[in-house]
């Protein structure tokens, strides 16, 4: 990916990655074809080309985000839905790696219970499911929620206008690049949508005057944490009184 993104202009290196990665496309699907050709359909055979189609998906995956960040490289004008493709894409990827993880697993408690069991094989499984499934989708799950909770924290700001855009004349204080469309912060700060969303993985305050950049209202607090609020509220007016 960091051919792409640095606008690396060594022909040679793009040459060398996309010749590597076409090999590890071509490979496996010669493989493939080598192999139901010539054998029989069984859990090994199922096992081995689950393997070398989650290969060639990662790869495919790596082509397409390596494309998009190529694509971004030599445009002029900043990508804001570029976070958005390349997200979707790799979500695709590891949603298929996971499902082959899946199989596996099942491919793996099949062999155990019909064919051959033993403990080398159970612990074995055992770490495959805890490591290429359970961490997986933990993983995918943090993910998930950290992308739509900034998300509903960018919505909640306002879209900034093009006449204030006008005015204040200046570039994204994340990128460094001109704003066609920038949200405004309650510190009254402008930022792209897209890079403020990605600073909020991150952190929840402004890159520039580091204050809060989203604080819940009182009114969407739950009834106990609202009552609370306001049995602190009732005690300090009752101090300074």
């Amino acid at each position: 990916m960091s051919l792409s993104a640095s606008h690396n202009p060594s022909l040679n290196r793009h040459v060398r990655a996309l010749l590597v990665s076409g090999f590890l496309i071509a490979f496996p699907i010669t493989m493939l074809t080598y192999l139901w050709s010539h054998h029989s359909i069984s859990t090994w055979l199922l096992a081995v080309s689950s393997f070398n189609i989650e290969i060639i998906i990662k790869v495919l995956v790596s082509l397409a985000v390596y494309s998009l960040f190529l694509i971004d490289a030599y445009r002029t004008t900043f990508w804001e839905r570029l976070d958005d493709y390349v997200y979707y894409i790799k979500a695709f990827g590891n949603t298929v790696e996971f499902c082959f993880g899946i199989f596996l697993f099942l491919n793996g408690v099949y062999i155990m219970a019909f064919v051959s069991g033993g403990a080398v094989r159970a612990s074995m499984m055992c770490i495959h499911a805890y490591f290429n499934i359970w961490c997986d989708a933990r993983d995918g799950w943090r993910v998930f929620i950290k992308r739509r909770t900034a998300v509903k924290k960018i919505e909640s700001l306002p879209e900034a206008t093009s006449d204030q855009l006008e005015e204040l004349d200046d570039v994204c204080a994340i990128c460094y690049q001109n704003m066609g469309s920038a949200k405004i912060t309650k510190c009254n700060h402008y930022f792209h949508g897209v890079c403020l969303r990605k600073w909020l993985y991150v952190q929840d305050r402004c890159p520039l005057c580091h204050d809060i950049l989203y604080k819940a209202e009182v009114s969407n607090l739950p009834t106990q944490d609202t009552n609370h609020f306001q049995d602190l509220q009732h005690i300090i007016d009752a101090e300074n009184s």
